[in-house]
């Protein structure tokens, strides 16, 4: 087996036979010509190993010093390898990710596993080194399995901070792109949950700029065809909804009707027409829709079982 010092941060282990397997050797500490080892095994039992003293040679490879037969030792005859703290600190460690890895299982084969040692001051520096190196879904499904509860709290948070965000982003975007429709149209296709959330029902978007129906035969490509800004699917009832998208610069008041213009209680205005015949837009887009649904709707969209209770939502 190849050794590891302590630069490395894998455990390499290779199957040798009877749910046995070896691990890399260990380099616990080095001197300019000797050095320590642990070279490790593990079995269903537990993690088991030798501490081996080796010499280097001539050429750059090392010898094993302490080749003993113990039982042709004289009585009295001592064999010590000497472990100073700093040595005995890294042993401590690696038998710790040892373990770990020996309460996985011993597979068959070849295996190659990360050490990561995580303490109050590494452990920020050792998520991002993890999450560069491309193991965040590992991080994230062991973080999971292990500790349900904190992946959970993790996950809500970071739907909060992302939901701040969007709000953020709509508000500020309410002035810039305020007779921008295709802008809005992207930023309800970024943030579907914006739009789901005016819904007194579950909702889940199925698609935009979806034809719903109401073409007539006339010329090559019919004629009159109805379409939708958004298709949801009600969750429950398993018919559909149409939402129509307008603009923040939209209108919806038109001029007063009644009153002396003075923000008294008694002022009255009229429907603007662009309200108005938003209204009538939405009801036309499910009347078509309705008429139409086995044909469209019901035949492009396997989520959609009925046309019962379907819902019309204008979106400012």
């Amino acid at each position: 087996m190849p050794y590891r010092n302590q630069d490395d941060n894998r455990i390499r282990t290779h199957y040798v036979k009877g749910g046995f397997a070896k691990a890399d050797d260990i380099v616990l500490c080095e001197q300019p010509t000797t050095r320590v080892v642990f070279r490790p095994g593990m079995s269903q039992q537990g993690v088991r190993g030798h501490l081996i003293r080796q010499k280097q040679n001539t050429g750059g490879g090392w010898r094993e010093l302490n080749e003993v037969d113990f039982r042709k030792l004289p009585n009295g005859a001592v064999v010590s390898i000497e472990l100073d703290s700093r040595a005995t600190e890294r042993l401590y460690t690696e038998l710790q990710a040892l373990y770990k890895v020996q309460s996985q299982g011993v597979g068959y084969g070849d295996h190659e596993y990360q050490v990561v040692v995580v303490d109050d001051t590494s452990k920020a520096a050792v998520i991002d080194q993890l999450l560069e190196k491309g193991y965040s879904d590992d991080v994230w499904k062991a973080l999971a399995a292990q500790y349900p509860d904190v992946a959970t709290r993790l996950a809500a948070a970071q739907i909060q901070i992302d939901r701040q965000a969007t709000i953020k982003e709509f508000e500020e975007s309410l002035e810039r792109y305020s007779a921008d429709e295709e802008y809005w149209q992207s930023f309800f296709r970024r943030f579907p949950w914006t739009i789901e959330s005016i819904f007194s029902a579950p909702v889940f978007l199925l698609g935009e700029d979806i034809y719903v129906g109401g073409k007539i035969a006339r010329g090559r490509q019919g004629l009159g065809g109805v379409a939708t800004d958004f298709l949801f699917a009600d969750d429950s009832t398993q018919s559909f909804s149409v939402v129509e998208i307008k603009t923040p610069a939209g209108k919806l008041t038109g001029p007063r009707y009644r009153g002396e213009g003075e923000e008294l209680s008694n002022d009255t205005y009229s429907m603007h027409t662009e309200l108005s015949g938003a209204v009538v837009q939405v009801r036309n887009q499910i009347a078509v829709a309705v008429d139409q649904f086995e044909a469209v709707l019901g035949k492009s969209f396997q989520e959609l079982s009925n046309r019962v209770h379907p819902k019309g939502q204008k979106a400012y």
